[in-house]
Formats: C-alpha cells, sequence, structure tokens
C-alpha cells in the first residue's frame, strides 16, 4: 500500500503537517545466529528497523507482521512484545517532506522465518544482519537507536521496556 492510500496518509490529506500522535510498531527480527535484521531507509540513508503506523482496522500483531512482509519481504515467528516507547523527545520524527509525528510505538522482538529480504513497498534500499553489539549508534535513526538499547536491556533482565 502506498502513503497516500495509508490511514497514516488519509490523516495527512486533513490536517497538512501538523504533528500527529501515530500508534506504530517497531520490530527487531533476529536470525538463528542472533543478528538484527537492519535496513537502510530509501528516504534519510539512516540505518533502522522495520516500523510503522497501525492502519485502521489492524491489530498492533497485524502491524508487526505487515510492516516485516512490506518492508523486508519477512515472515515472522514467536513475536514478544517486549516494551513501548513514548517519550517524545526520543519519538518525534520529521520527515524528508516536513510531515512530523510523535510516536507511540510498540516494541516486538520476532523470530525470521523465511523470505528473501527485498522492500515491497520501497521504503529500505539495503538490508544487513548484524549483531546488535556491532551496530553504530551514528548510522543509525535517532528514534530506533533506544529502541536496541531497550532490546539489550530486555534481553538482560526480562524486564519490560517502558520509556
Amino acid at each position: 500500500m502506498g502513503f497516500s492510500e495509508s490511514y497514516l496518509g488519509q490523516l495527512r490529506k486533513l490536517v497538512g503537517d501538523r504533528v500527529l500522535i501515530v500508534v506504530g510498531v517497531r520490530v527487531l527480527i533476529e536470525d538463528g545466529e542472533g543478528r538484527i535484521l537492519i535496513l537502510k531507509r530509501s528516504d534519510t540513508g539512516d540505518w533502522g528497523l522495520p516500523a510503522g503506523a497501525m492502519e485502521l482496522g489492524e491489530s498492533l500483531s497485524d502491524a508487526i507482521h505487515r510492516e516485516a512482509r512490506e518492508e523486508a519481504n519477512a515472515r515472522l515467528s514467536e513475536v514478544q512484545v517486549f516494551g513501548i516507547s513514548s517519550d517524545p523527545g526520543i519519538e518525534h520524527f520529521t520527515y524528508p517532506n516536513g510531515d512530523r509525528i510523535q510516536n507511540v510505538s510498540v516494541l516486538a522482538r520476532a523470530r525470521f522465518v523465511t523470505g528473501a529480504l527485498v522492500a515491497n513497498d520501497g521504503e529500505a534500499s539495503e538490508f544487513r544482519w548484524m549483531h546488535p553489539g556491532d551496530i553504530r549508534e551514528a548510522e543509525f535513526t535517532r528514534p530506533e537507536w533506544p529502541s536496541l538499547l531497550a532490546f539489550g536491556r530486555w534481553r538482560e533482565t526480562g524486564d519490560f521496556q517502558f520509556f
């Protein structure tokens, strides 16, 4: 689905470039070697995670699976929600076209099952499997870096991450 057909795209037509609060998902997809799938955003050139806004009539579970399929052609299993990120200092994002959002992001970890990595929606230009400790903050998108750190804390402690 293209942006103009999405729920967020429809809202944009009504409210212009005003800041919108958006409920979305961010997925840390692991392979069998404990590596995380990261993707290079086509619009900014930054590295990040499969993520996006919920669609009208969609559950969070549906959104997690849809974003993984759309952005990376990935099929998932063993999905676990490990946190919620809503800090406006982290979750405020301005797109290259000037549109601004403040996310409430549900953070999930999932196991990669299958899929030839390809961006079905054109949002990613490149994919990499990386061990979390090898990912550099300077190359990662600002709102998604704290999610990666929270994932590490969750794996160490098992505590739900809420920030």
